[in-house]
């Protein structure tokens, strides 16, 4: 689904976001991209790895920015909605809603969000705790304003922290019980200022036992997927890049690709999934 901003005539800045599913009942989550002329993302921004531009989940559905602040909308841009739809029997026919709030003036400083991931999270048949962990070196000064973790029926707590040593890492957040159906946006009374070369690193716990109500198949090896039983290990961030000029900073998409790339690489030569690489030649 793509909304086309035709009457733009130039770049727009936003205040205000606000996205109304059509029907609750099935409307999980949404998230909506930024398309800027015939270009698509790749796999990872289909999947949301890479940030998103808007969101909705159960128990957020509009994000106001601060004085100063604001999110670029470029003229002629799609909005591209990635919709999570969860049946409940019956046929309904949905009509998910985005508006904005258009800024008076351009802000000082632009908002962006990257994702913390791990791709090639592998969560053992009945392990009740199981712990997963992905990395995110920032290749410059940041200020972070909220986070927005998400994982599927199997996380049951996770937490942001700085710093590659265990023993000393600074806590940035800590969530000792996560909802997958209640995702929460969790904002600093002021913005965290971490520098150029410190290490982000989002970790998360999983139920994959009987124990777990909602999990679809104890039984199971649980890797990344889109659907609700499969699992996800995303530990998103809003965040500014300090001393740049809105339209000027930098994303962080480019250093969590990375990751990526390694992920990918390393998926190439790993036909049978599992978590066992073989060249072939």
């Amino acid at each position: 689904r793509r909304v086309l901003f035709r009457s733009l005539t130039e770049d727009k800045w936003v205040q205000a976001i606000e996205i109304q599913p059509g029907v609750r009942e099935v409307v999980h989550h949404v998230l909506v991209f930024l398309q800027v002329g015939d270009r698509r993302g790749d796999d990872a921004d289909e999947e949301g790895r890479g940030g998103f531009w808007a969101a909705y989940v159960p128990g957020n559905s509009y994000r106001i920015f601060g004085d100063g602040y604001g999110k670029r909308l470029p003229k002629g841009a799609k909005l591209r909605f990635q919709m999570h739809y969860t049946p409940n029997g019956k046929a309904v026919e949905d009509a998910t809603k985005i508006g904005v709030v258009f800024a008076k003036e351009p802000p000082r400083q632009e908002v962006k969000v990257a994702g913390i991931v791990n791709a090639r999270l592998s969560i053992p048949p009945g392990a009740d705790n199981h712990r997963e962990e992905a990395t995110l070196r920032l290749p410059f000064d940041v200020e972070i304003l909220g986070f927005m973790p998400h994982m599927h029926l199997r996380g049951k707590a996770c937490r942001y922290e700085v710093g590659t040593d265990e023993a000393n890492a600074r806590m940035l957040l800590d969530i000792p019980r996560y909802d997958f159906n209640w995702q929460l946006v969790y904002r600093p009374t002021e913005p965290i200022a971490l520098s150029q070369g410190q290490t982000m690193r989002f970790t998360a716990w999983y139920d994959n036992s009987k124990n777990n109500p909602a999990n679809p198949d104890p039984t199971k090896t649980v890797r990344w997927g889109n659907q609700t039983f499969d699992e996800m290990h995303l530990g998103y961030i809003e965040y500014v890049q300090p001393g740049m000029a809105p339209g000027e900073s930098d994303n962080l998409r480019r250093a969590a690709l990375g990751n990526r790339l390694g992920d990918a690489v390393f998926e190439s030569v790993d036909a049978n999934k599992d978590e066992i690489g073989r060249a072939h030649v």
